[in-house]
């Protein structure tokens, strides 16, 4: 189960490159890939039919390249949500380990097993880089937990990139 959750979030990961144009860099720092990873909690929970709900993410971001290196991630989101289809938009904000911090503002898409989308940093660190942002989520028992009427949390995996 373990390596099947890895596998999923590395080809979140991937996608995080497609998910992004290409771009040059924002002036003040260079192109910045990141991995996170995390918990959701969400209300009334992800169901196979797409429905209005919001959720609650509590995670880390580790940045490989780029300045930032760690952080700690909080954010909500709100649209319709479902465990293969939904679209949401989302507001992250990262409290790095320097000190400083960074607002993500996300539009977001639910798929099989996972969620991803584009947004752009809106305040502090990073301001004005664009954002492409994949994870996979738990599917353990996903199907059997969307099928007995949702998914109210979950674990997630994968990646985060800035340009």
């Amino acid at each position: 189960m373990a390596r099947m959750f890895f596998r999923i979030g590395a080809v979140s990961a991937v996608l995080v490159g497609s998910t992004l144009p290409a771009t040059s860099a924002v002036a003040d720092h260079e192109d910045t890939l990141c991995t996170i990873a995390g918990a959701v909690q969400a209300t009334p929970g992800l169901t196979y039919a797409p429905a209005p709900g919001r959720y609650t993410l509590d995670g880390t971001m580790d940045c490989t390249s780029g300045h930032k290196g760690t952080g700690k991630v909080t954010g909500k989101g709100a649209g319709t949500l479902g465990c293969s289809g939904g679209k949401n938009e989302a507001v992250f904000t990262v409290a790095w380990k320097d000190g400083s911090s960074s607002t993500l503002n996300l539009s977001l898409a639910d798929f099989a097993y996972g969620s991803g989308g584009v947004g752009k940093v809106t305040q502090g660190a990073l301001k004005g880089s664009k954002v492409g942002l994949s994870w996979a989520r738990e599917a353990a028992g996903a199907e059997a937990k969307c099928a007995a009427g949702g998914v109210k949390s979950y674990q997630f995996a994968g990646g985060v990139a800035f340009s």
